[in-house]
């Protein structure tokens, strides 16, 4: 039996590894470090001349606090104390640089920023030491705290700690600004359960939100330490705040004083969101084992649901998990004029499931949300939702704007719905998988890198591998006996009748009827939709394509732009992606916004453009060192209607 194991464990590690190439190394790889900087930062701390100025004396007290931190922390956490509110003068008379970067901070800036950063990693080591909330270590020393992120207020926060303590590798980008104060990550396990919460205006009630958190929750959000204002208030106030809540991110130390950018990083709290949970081990072990990792399907957010923001739904691909989304979601909900007016979501899924499976849970988990957050449809933003979805994540964007008809119907069974027996649970499945009409609040899809007529890796040896290693579903072997059963071993289309054919890989194969059905079905007509095709330049187009989708099957009639980049299979990660994302928000959100004036004006909404005038309009970015060989090839594919125009080359 151990020889058995260890030859079905090996036959599974090649299949993963052949899968991997297929995919194109499918996710980002982020990789976190911590660094601690206070036990190794005195030289860093830059003596002054004298202590007769503020800003000598907050060097001082920092050096005192530094000496004092491993055996007298509540000493320590004083003198830190101290410098901060020592140097804040300085900053304010000095000014702030923009630079995220620590080195480029001026002179006082730095200097209250690294009191603060070492009186919170003090604090948490003790916090963590006596088993208390942080936010009572800090009060010992005179200190109180304001300022809710997310849901949260401070006490709930299991862990402060300076952004500047952790070294992030994977990301394109460094998201964030510099400015007063010092950049954090928090971290909390919240409870399963719905905790009731203080709500705006003093409402005390649970937030759905809650479900939808991973289980382990980290946040960026800024630090400022500030003499207190009264005698009702503590010698010092500690404030936080959420670059989500407050995207301008601005302090003003008086009512009529002008504002100062807050300093902070959103990449170092998504990188340890991502990190901390072994997504890139989840997103393989989701296709071979889907039983296992159905109870985690659904919509995933970092931040609780905000009404009159859009909500984009970003769904991943095959042996992928929200990680297949790092840079973009990164480079995305870290743009302050995009965070304003967008709120980003992730679906998770099993993607070993049949691709109609997936589909029926992607359409339950909007469901779902939308009965959550806006039952009475008090929220127009929620109508305008926009979905992307990446290589199988778009065909399930696909299926959230057709019809099913009895198309699918039809392609599987030669009886009546009625005439299926089985029990109600599995039936409903069964109902839920085949037919379907729009997700209402559904408004526009992204397809990216999409294989609408399937993949010739589907079919080839890696492809049968991999869908005879996937453990399918007890219930979706159930829901095909039963149709088997009904119309005969013969009357059922081998699709629809072996277990290796229920899977997402087989489906995925260029002939299979389940995938040529799903392309036959009608799309909604006032939904536009959007392709992004990856093509890594080995073959010539049209055959060629991002190693895994051909062209032909990534390109879709109709869609009202398309644009072909530079890339693997995995395009959703590449700035040229990205870029054309936040062109596609753009009119979205233009689209949305003046829809909204004329309605507050009673008048008609403009009329919007959901279908190209023609053929679909193509464009391509090309690759940014191409020789000169390369660029006349592009020239000649345009000549002979590749491109409708010839495409242009960055140098």
């Amino acid at each position: 039996m151990a020889r058995l194991d260890r030859r079905w464990g090996r036959r599974l590690g090649l299949v993963l590894v052949a899968l991997a190439l297929w995919l194109g190394a499918g996710c980002a790889s982020i990789v976190v470090q911590n660094r601690p900087i206070l036990d190794h930062e005195t030289h860093e701390v830059v003596a002054t001349s004298g202590t007769a100025t503020a800003h000598g004396r907050a060097h001082g007290m920092i050096q005192a606090g530094m000496a004092l931190d491993r055996k007298h922390p509540d000493w320590a956490t004083l003198y830190f104390r101290d410098a901060a509110l020592a140097a804040l003068p300085a900053v304010l008379e000095e000014g702030v640089s923009p630079s995220s970067d620590m080195d480029q901070s001026l002179g006082a800036q730095s200097t209250y920023r690294r009191a603060i950063e070492y009186a919170l990693i003090t604090v948490d080591r003790q916090a963590k030491k006596e088993k208390v909330p942080w936010t009572e270590i800090l009060a010992r020393s005179g200190i109180g705290v304001e300022g809710k992120v997310s849901l949260y207020e401070p006490a709930l926060w299991q862990e402060v700690l300076p952004s500047r303590q952790f070294e992030v590798k994977g990301f394109r980008n460094q998201v964030g600004q510099g400015g007063l104060g010092a950049p954090v990550v928090i971290h909390m396990a919240p409870s399963v359960e719905r905790k009731p919460l203080v709500m705006e205006g003093g409402e005390t009630r649970t937030d759905p939100s809650q479900l939808h958190f991973p289980e382990d929750l980290y946040r960026a959000a800024s630090v400022v330490l500030r003499p207190g204002r009264s005698a009702a208030e503590p010698p010092a106030v500690l404030e936080l705040h959420d670059p989500v809540r407050e995207p301008d991110m601005l302090w003003k130390p008086a009512p009529d004083a002008p504002g100062i950018p807050l300093a902070y990083d959103l990449t170092i709290g998504l990188a340890r969101q991502l990190h901390e949970r072994n997504l890139d081990l989840i997103g393989p072990l989701g296709v071979f084992f889907p039983s296992e990792y159905n109870g985690k399907t659904g919509i995933f957010m970092l931040d609780p649901y905000q009404p009159g923001k859009i909500p984009v739904v970003l769904v991943h691909g095959l042996m992928s998990s929200p990680l297949g989304w790092a840079n973009a979601m990164n480079e995305l909900r870290g743009d302050p004029e995009l965070r304003k007016r967008f709120q980003f979501w992730m679906f998770f899924y099993s993607t070993g499931n049949p691709i109609l499976s997936s589909g029926a849970r992607l359409r339950q988990a909007l469901q779902t949300v939308h009965e959550e957050f806006d039952p009475n449809d008090e929220d127009p933003a929620f109508d305008h939702m926009l979905v992307v979805g990446h290589s199988m994540g778009g065909l399930l964007s696909r299926l959230m704007i057709s019809s099913s008809g009895t198309m699918l119907w039809d392609a599987a069974a030669k009886v009546p719905p009625e005439s299926i027996d089985l029990e109600p649970k599995l039936k409903q499945m069964l109902m839920d998988s085949m037919f379907f009409e729009p997700v209402p609040t559904v408004s526009r899809v992204v397809f990216i890198s999409t294989p609408h007529r399937g993949s010739p890796y589907g079919d080839e040896l890696v492809g049968r591998l991999a869908s005879r290693l996937i453990r399918v579903p007890k219930e979706i072997v159930d829901i095909r006996a039963a149709l088997a059963k009904l119309n005969g071993a013969e009357g059922v289309s081998e699709e629809f009748r072996g277990n290796r054919y229920a899977t997402s890989v087989a489906q995925l194969g260029q002939k299979n009827p389940v995938l040529q059905t799903i392309g036959r079905l009608p799309i909604k007509a006032t939904v536009p939709y959007h392709s992004i095709v990856g093509f890594n330049g080995k073959t010539p187009l049209p055959k060629g394509g991002d190693g895994v989708v051909p062209y032909p099957s990534a390109h879709l009639e109709g869609a009202l732009s398309e644009i072909v980049v530079s890339s693997d299979h995995s395009a959703q990660e590449t700035e040229a992606a990205v870029m054309e994302l936040r062109r596609i928000m753009a009119i979205h959100y233009n689209e949305y916004a003046a829809e909204r004036s004329a309605v507050a004006r009673g008048a008609r909404p403009p009329e919007r453009i959901s279908r190209p005038d023609g053929e679909t309009p193509v464009r391509y970015a090309t690759f940014p060192n191409a020789e000169a060989g390369e660029i006349e090839r592009q020239k000649r594919l345009a000549r002979i209607g590749i491109y409708p125009e010839p495409p242009t080359v960055r140098r």
